[in-house]
């Protein structure tokens, strides 16, 4: 049993929510809903654009070469240039998408498993950069919330991560937390093992796919499964 940490700091999505095949039914309801299906079906390759676009800018945003207004305006600009679609409102677009993400909310295999068994030995915290108008309903409907003393929502916090002022916050405002005994998991090497370091916290990557470490520092662990972190924590 690690003895060292009182309060684990997960990562929502894709770490414990299915992120990607949550987001293809919000972007359909979207494009369908919007009137972009009049000018070009739906399909996997309307897809495929949208999602460079918007993982481009979410890199940027974790960079901090732009604000989270930037993002969420220019993924369409750009979807729209490369789709070869006729803009129309973004406010219109965002609000659509919204409503459609806010519905979802598919935990990863295991990971209520995970959660439980560790709940009995930690205090666990949600810490995110996701929507603060979708994600919590997203959160509530994947049951992950039963096992989370709190939530952290970058939005809500005015920094987000790999923000060293994100993770400051979240200390700040988990009773008794300190460097020393909270430990970060996800799965982003960019925001959250990055943040973690930032930060001068310990962390957790977890890596179900296997992908190359390319951070200087290593995280302080690695796991390919939930059954790894379960191994490592319990």
């Amino acid at each position: 049993m690690n003895t060292k940490y009182k309060n684990l700091l997960f990562d929502a999505d894709q770490t414990l929510i299915d992120f990607e095949k949550d987001m293809p039914l919000a972007f359909q309801y979207m494009y369908e809903q919007s009137g972009l299906a009049k000018q070009k079906p739906y399909s996997a390759e309307i897809l495929r654009l949208y999602n460079d676009c918007n993982e481009s800018w979410w890199r940027r945003f974790e960079q901090k070469f732009c604000t989270k207004a930037e993002l969420y305006r220019n993924r369409f600009v750009d979807f729209f240039e490369v789709a070869g679609l006729t803009p129309v409102s973004i406010d219109f677009l965002q609000d659509l998408y919204v409503s459609g993400i806010a519905k979802t909310g598919t935990p990863l295999p295991g990971a209520l498993d995970m959660l439980r068994a560790l709940s009995e030995r930690y205090d666990l915290y949600i810490t995110t950069n996701g929507n603060p108008i979708s994600q919590p309903g997203r959160l509530k409907n994947s049951g992950v919330t039963a096992f989370m003393k709190g939530c952290f929502i970058s939005d809500e916090i005015g920094a987000a991560k790999p923000d060293k002022k994100y993770f400051d916050y979240v200390l700040a405002h988990i009773p008794g937390a300190s460097t020393e005994n909270c430990l970060v998991i996800g799965d982003s090497l960019s925001a959250d093992i990055k943040g973690a370091q930032n930060a001068g916290l310990d962390s957790l990557w977890y890596n179900p796919n296997r992908k190359a470490n390319t951070l200087p520092i290593p995280p302080n662990f690695e796991a390919a499964s939930y059954e790894d972190i379960v191994r490592i924590l319990l």
